[in-house]
């Protein structure tokens, strides 16, 4: 089960490590403690998606997976370990590495290949509800990036069969926030 509470860092840019000091995995500046604040959701309507990743966050040796869009100079996190096998666009999973062995839909990103990037980029977004166990964001054009409050929407986890599922206390208007970076550091 998840814990939607983390520690983040972000790189300070007043205090940059050069490239060649910061080794393979090292953070590209000095690193602050980041503290998200609660989200207004309403101060999102009418911004316009100009990026997607789905490999936001890092520890240094991999990263968690966090669901972003970059909305002009901010970035919209979805702060859940692997959020895009959590979470539908138009019904479809965004993320599912083992669809073709399970006989599920092929998700948006698959075999390599971005279908996301090209269906959302541009759109902006008409409204978002963000529920303790739910979020939906629709988009102009009537797209909807949804995370279902039911477990049984998301594919179980691959190594031991368990429903991606939240714990009782995980709320994620806790794990939806502002960031100035996708290079939060946990």
């Amino acid at each position: 089960m998840p814990t939607l509470i983390y520690n983040f860092e972000i790189p300070d840019p007043a205090r940059p490590i050069p490239e060649a000091e910061r080794g393979a995995v090292g953070p590209s500046a000095h690193l602050k403690p980041f503290y998200p604040t609660v989200l207004d959701p309403s101060a999102l309507i009418g911004k316009r998606i100009d990026d997607v990743t789905t490999s936001a966050g890092t520890y240094g040796m991999g990263g968690p997976g966090f669901l972003a869009l970059l909305l002009g100079e901010q970035w919209l996190v979805i702060a859940l370990w692997g959020a895009a096998a959590w979470m539908t666009c138009d019904g479809r999973l965004i993320e599912d590495l083992f669809h073709d062995t399970a006989h599920r839909p092929e998700p948006w990103l698959a075999h390599g290949i971005d279908d996301l990037q090209q269906h959302i980029v541009g759109q902006s977004i008409e409204s978002i509800d963000i529920a303790p166990k739910s979020l939906r964001i629709t988009l102009s054009g009537g797209v909807d990036l949804t995370l279902s409050d039911d477990p049984a929407t998301r594919p179980a986890f691959a190594g031991n069969g368990q429903q991606r599922a939240f714990a009782p206390d995980d709320d994620l208007r806790r794990a939806v926030f502002l960031a100035p970076t996708t290079e939060l550091w946990v």
